[in-house]
């Protein structure tokens, strides 16, 4: 056989069982793996042998012919003094027992013809002991033989055999490591390469450089470590601008949700807040405002539009159905006093009692006439119902009759009261200018409470300040909140008041600075313009009882100056401009409305004159309107009630347990 088929095509471990990398040099040795300990013992038992033996110097195939021959002239024994003359050399040892040199004289010895395969010092799986402890009978039989032999060799000398350990099981790689020696396998392939010389020497390939294992390795994951942490930073951009962009659409969309639905709720609100406004106006027979109010919805939801539309339609057909009030003359106004709150501490008035029962009504008893007046089919109405002014090319007003649109069966009233400036001596018991227990029964003053409702401020006989419906303007608010048909267009009663002490229980006139103070005086005259403000937005329609209380007839054209001069400089300052005169006092009308007397009074900005009477009256001039007032009194209740007959029934009203007897006169 050729020397160069034997480096190529001879298998030692196929043919002899043995590694070939166990005749390499120190170094190449170092890199080659031990699989078992008996190796390692030999290497160390050894080492002088194979510093001294040259592999070179073995005779070749060629020259010898006979491959089991080659080491007939070499005698291990003579060489190692390792192994006795008793020792049967046919009885060797495992080959992986034996020291480099004796395994190649075993090889020589071992027949060719049946080659052994190289034992696996590791055992198997499913027969390994725990790590732990590994029991004695693990090692070969032949070893323990020689250990039983007399000529064994000294403990000493002895390899040292390798106890398999916890740390010498092999370890499941890490899903790491897999990765980086599936990268690094191409380095590693390099370090690994072997050439053989023109000896036949196997020789190692040269490791790479440091630079080029960075270009090589380094480089290459540095590069791809940048690509994909600049794909990554496209990716993260792409999915934060994504979610940016979408959190913005989602605001989007619910800002657009949000005021949608605000705005539903807004034109809901709106809906709804018309729809009751035109349902007051309309309830009080003024279709036109109603339906004015109704077309002012900006909503766009179909079934609002259709709504309103079908109110719309009701309305315009209720207006149709009204009927026009053509006698005016007629229309009848009820004129009261402030009402008794207390009729008891009022009728037993040392002073005043007999008065207060004549001239007055109580409480109760003015409930009852609005009760009897609703189910009679009487709309309150003001002077606005029916009548209209033009103002001519010399800036004076004309009156004249506008058409009164009532329903069917319906008929309309007035009512009046006067003395609304509660007088000092019907609520001040020791004259120091307070309301006190001592009064005689009456309410104080008006005021408008927490809730914008115009109330009544009242004494009682335990001496607390009460707030309530204890006079005629809180009774007819309530009743109309009721009743809403009852008050025709919005219009409410005729409130008439003096000067000289103030207005609706407020003592606001100049006079008050010097007996109580400037500060006194201007709350007082604050106090006097916010109720007037409040009544007026009530629809109260604010008139003058004369500045003092006085009855014109028998007064001077003089006198009657003085006092529209005094009513200039005291209440209108409070109250603005005031168009409704009624004459204090029984029979206290003017008789001439042509003279300088009624001069004075329509140069004071008069027009309106209602006097008192037994039967309704009106008369519209160009430049003025007079009626007649019929005053319900207790007197007139109980000694002329065919007065009020077809109104309400004065029996069914007067309290006469309360009265006793009403004074004639």
């Amino acid at each position: 056989m050729d020397k160069n088929d034997f480096d190529v095509d001879f298998d030692f471990e196929k043919e002899y069982g043995f590694d070939p990398s166990l005749f390499m040099d120190a170094d190449e040795a170092e890199d080659a793996p031990v699989t078992d300990s008996a190796y390692e013992s030999a290497e160390d038992s050894d080492a002088d042998f194979l510093g001294d033996f040259d592999l070179d110097s073995l005779p070749d195939e060629e020259d010898s012919g006979d491959d089991a021959g080659a080491f007939d002239d070499f005698d291990l024994d003579d060489i190692t003094g390792e192994i006795s003359e008793e020792e049967d050399p046919m009885d060797l040892p495992e080959e992986e027992d034996l020291p480099i040199r004796r395994r190649r004289q075993h090889r020589q010895e071992v027949p060719q013809e049946e080659p052994q395969e190289p034992q696996d010092p590791e055992l198997p799986e499913e027969d390994a002991q725990p790590e732990d402890e590994v029991p004695e009978d693990e090692f070969p039989e032949e070893d323990a033989e020689e250990e039983s032999e007399g000529d064994a060799e000294p403990e000493a000398d002895k390899p040292a055999r390798r106890r398999r350990t916890r740390a010498d099981k092999p370890k499941k790689p890490s899903v790491f490591s897999k990765l980086l020696d599936l990268y690094l396998a191409p380095i590693r392939q390099t370090e690994d390469e072997q050439t053989v010389d023109a000896n036949g020497r196997i020789r190692r390939r040269r490791k790479p450089s440091k630079s080029q294992i960075f270009k090589e390795v380094y480089l290459p994951a540095i590069i791809a470590g940048i690509a994909l942490l600049l794909v990554l930073s496209f990716i993260v951009g792409s999915v934060t601008n994504a979610v940016k962009k979408k959190m913005l659409n989602d605001e989007a969309s619910r800002r657009e949700s949000l005021s949608a639905s605000q705005a539903a709720d807004a034109a809901e609100k709106e809906y709804d807040a018309l729809m009751a406004e035109a349902e007051a106006l309309a309830a009080g027979y003024n279709y036109d405002e109603a339906i004015a109010k109704l077309n002012t919805f900006t909503g766009t939801d179909a079934e609002h539009q259709q709504a309103i539309t079908e109110k719309k339609a009701e309305y315009t057909n209720a207006q149709s159905q009204l009927v026009e009030w053509k006698d005016v003359s007629q229309i009848p106004n009820l004129s009261f006093h402030v009402l008794m709150a207390d009729p008891t501490r009022a009728i037993s008035d040392a002073q005043y009692g007999g008065l207060y029962n004549r001239n007055f009504v109580t409480i109760d008893e003015f409930s009852k006439i609005l009760d009897q007046l609703y189910a009679g089919g009487y709309i309150l109405i003001d002077f606005d119902s029916f009548i209209s002014t033009s103002t001519g090319v010399d800036g004076k007003e004309s009156f004249f009759q506008s058409p009164l649109m009532l329903p069917a069966g319906k008929k309309p009233i007035m009512i009046t009261e006067t003395m609304v400036n509660y007088f000092n001596y019907m609520i001040d018991g020791n004259n120091d200018g307070e309301p006190d227990a001592g009064g005689a029964g009456f309410a104080c003053k008006l005021v408008v409470d927490a809730n914008g409702d115009i109330k009544a401020q009242y004494v009682d006989g335990s001496n607390q300040t009460l707030v309530g419906n204890y006079d005629l303007v809180p009774i007819l608010e309530d009743f109309i909140k009721a009743h809403p048909d009852f008050s025709y267009r919005g219009a409410r009663a005729t409130l008439a008041v003096t000067g000289h002490e103030g207005v609706f229980g407020y003592r606001c006139n100049t006079s008050y600075i010097a007996s109580k103070s400037q500060s006194y005086y201007d709350e007082q005259v604050a106090g006097a313009k916010e109720i007037a403000q409040a009544l007026r937005e009530k629809g109260y329609t604010i008139a003058s009882y004369t500045y003092s209380n006085q009855k014109y007839r028998d007064l001077s054209a003089k006198e009657i100056s003085q006092e529209m001069t005094n009513w200039k400089n005291q209440v209108t300052p409070i109250l603005g401009e005031v168009d409704v005169l009624v004459f204090a006092r029984e029979n206290g009308g003017i008789n001439d409305y042509t003279g300088a007397v009624f001069t004075a009074l329509s140069d004071t900005g008069f027009q309106y004159f209602v006097d008192d009477g037994e039967k309704p009256a009106v008369t519209i001039n160009t430049s003025y309107v007079r009626q007649t007032r019929i005053m319900v009194t207790g007197m007139n209740m109980q000694w002329h009630p065919t007065w009020f007959t077809q109104y309400f029934d004065c029996n069914a009203v007067l309290d006469i347990a309360v009265r006793g007897s009403v004074p004639n006169s």
